[in-house]
């Protein structure tokens, strides 16, 4: 049966919820990730694709306190505790620009201080500063919660933030989708129905989004495999609707317990991350790309998940800071040349790509 199973989803016909735990717990690891990658390479040939990218986070101050974080502290008084203003971060930015980056990644703490005012500042200065530069910002919790404090529906604060400069949705936020389990690592944070929400307005609105799972915690196979559905759902009802934007890319990101309320628990083994790579590429066969954060992932385990399904990887990265708040041990961001030779070395062919997955010709990047 599970034989079966994978050779219908290596050609690309859809599995269901049953088949796909089938096989997270039976399949063995090696035929999962033989017919991952057969779905990669007739999707994308020997290509893996990579972006050259910065980090901004406006501030780690957050009132959401969710207990799987490292990154945020609740209070402006915690010595660790930084809050930055519109001009710092167009500051910041600027000093950055001469790394030849074509895409800012813009997340933070949730705090009354930064609005949607604030936000739409932000875009208007960055864009006027580094025009040619594409702002991928705000998870879908965030917009929920400045569209609240502003009064406003999150469509609503998407058409004002998508005026002000907006150019694509990442996919943080989601975690697992399970009620059972957000209540244990996220009982503050939004319900799933919420975040898929944010992610239909915005597709119908035209800003393409990112989707994620946060595993290796207290979800079950079940539980992992209804988080998949439920994008793979509403990637349908948006390719049905004819949604402008859609899903871009699926990134699974393991959970890293290190500086956590959960640090006793050992995080995902190379197994786990390896299987919930395969499957998740099996599912999800109307998302195009599979992407591998290298940060979480470790070097590694991304180079070893080229062969299980992997496509593209989460670009350079300057400056993360949310991941390294726990104890992971990976760079803080890896020039150009090493992510190219880490996808090289995987016996694939880096080819660089902007936000929208058009590929990069170097000389017409502004400097």
């Amino acid at each position: 049966m599970i034989d079966a199973i994978l050779s219908r989803a290596s050609e690309g016909e859809r599995i269901t919820a049953d088949e796909a735990v089938h096989l997270y717990a039976a399949a063995p690891l090696a035929d999962l990730g033989a017919a991952a990658a057969a779905v990669a390479r007739r999707r994308h040939g020997d290509e893996v694709t990579y972006n050259v990218n910065a980090y901004l986070n406006p501030t780690n101050i957050c009132v959401v306190g969710c207990g799987f974080c490292a990154f945020a502290v609740w209070t402006e008084r915690d010595p660790r505790a930084y809050a930055y203003s519109v001009d710092q971060l167009v500051d910041h930015a600027q000093a950055i620009s001469d790394l030849g980056i074509t895409e800012l990644h813009i997340v933070g703490g949730m705090t009354r201080e930064y609005t949607l005012a604030y936000y739409e500042d932000l875009f208007r200065e960055l864009k006027a500063a580094l025009p040619h530069v594409s702002l991928t910002a705000l998870t879908a919790v965030e917009v929920e919660f400045i569209a609240r404090m502003a009064g406003v529906t999150p469509r609503e604060a998407l058409e004002r933030l998508m005026t002000a400069g907006h150019d694509s949705m990442p996919g943080g936020g989601a975690e697992v989708f399970s009620p059972r389990v957000r209540t244990i690592i996220a009982d503050r944070k939004v319900p799933a129905e919420v975040w898929l929400e944010v992610h239909r307005d915005a597709h119908a609105l035209g800003l393409p989004t990112n989707a994620t799972l946060l595993f290796g915690h207290f979800e079950t196979p079940e539980e992992k495999v209804d988080h998949l559905m439920r994008l793979r759902a509403l990637q349908d009802d948006g390719i049905a609707a004819g949604s402008a934007a859609r899903f871009q890319a699926f990134i699974p990101l393991p959970f890293l317990p290190g500086n956590t309320d959960f640090s006793y628990l050992p995080g995902p083994s190379r197994d786990e991350k390896l299987r919930t790579i395969a499957l998740s590429r099996l599912v999800l066969d109307n998302i195009p790309h599979l992407k591998g954060h290298w940060v979480m992932l470790g070097e590694d385990i991304t180079q070893e998940g080229l062969s299980y399904g992997l496509d593209d990887l989460s670009g350079t990265l300057v400056e993360e800071r949310v991941a390294h708040a726990t104890t992971v041990q990976t760079p803080l961001g890896l020039t150009q040349e090493r992510i190219a030779e880490l996808i090289a070395e995987g016996g694939r062919t880096p080819v660089e790509r902007n936000t929208t997955y058009a590929r990069v010709h170097r000389d017409a990047v502004p400097a």
